[in-house]
């Protein structure tokens, strides 16, 4: 959960980096409280798209924190971009985002 706020608290930082286990801790609370949304969603039927408002809000902050990630593999942020290459993009970034820490200049920026 700590990795989960630190990504909310560090939504407009582009730069640095996240390791693997922050990136993958928040990923996994992220699935989970849109789950939770749909859920909600699905049960109350008001008419109020909460997992819509949550992926809106989420939106910068899984993004700062794919482009810190990248980062630490030595990624430029622009590799993000894969994700939009049709049928390929989304595995291509995945298997980048699964890679180890490299060493570099980054390990400092580590809480």
């Amino acid at each position: 959960m700590k990795f989960y706020l630190l990504a909310w608290t560090r939504s407009f930082d582009f730069s640095g980096c996240s390791s693997r286990q922050e990136f993958w801790v928040f990923m996994m609370v992220h699935t989970l409280v849109s789950i939770g949304c749909i859920a909600i969603d699905i049960e109350t039927n008001t008419g109020i798209w909460l997992d819509t408002i949550y992926s809106v809000l989420s939106l910068i902050p899984t993004l700062s924190v794919t482009v810190r990630r990248l980062h630490d593999i030595n990624k430029s942020g622009y590799w993000g971009l894969v994700f939009l290459l049709p049928t390929i993009g989304p595995f291509w970034l995945v298997y980048l985002l699964v890679h180890p820490t490299k060493a570099h200049r980054c390990e400092e920026a580590y809480p």
